[in-house]
């Protein structure tokens, strides 16, 4: 299985989480410390995995973020899809 399989497009932007890569049932990926503790109660509750989280600057998330999960229509410089912070980010908000 993939890594970017396991979590979608809304489910990144949502939790904050950009998958690396999978190894047996742990799964590797980026985060802030402050999205950290989310993205890893989702990776453990919803699919059922074992986090390993890398810690990386909200900066470098974003740009991740961007490159492996665009949103239609793209984001512009200095903005992200939904509201400000990442962690305030509702699937819903941009009628994805």
């Amino acid at each position: 299985m993939k890594p970017e399989r396991s979590i979608g497009r809304r489910e990144a932007w949502q939790f904050a989480v950009v998958p690396l890569r999978r190894h047996g049932r742990e799964l590797e990926v980026l985060s802030t410390a402050a999205h950290a503790g989310r993205a890893m109660r989702f990776i453990e509750r919803v699919l059922g995995l074992e986090p390993r989280v890398r810690l990386v600057s909200e900066r470098t998330l974003e740009e991740a973020l961007r490159e492996r999960f665009p949103f239609e229509g793209g984001v512009h410089e200095g903005t992200r899809p939904g509201r400000t912070d990442l962690g305030q980010f509702h699937p819903g908000d941009n009628g994805d």
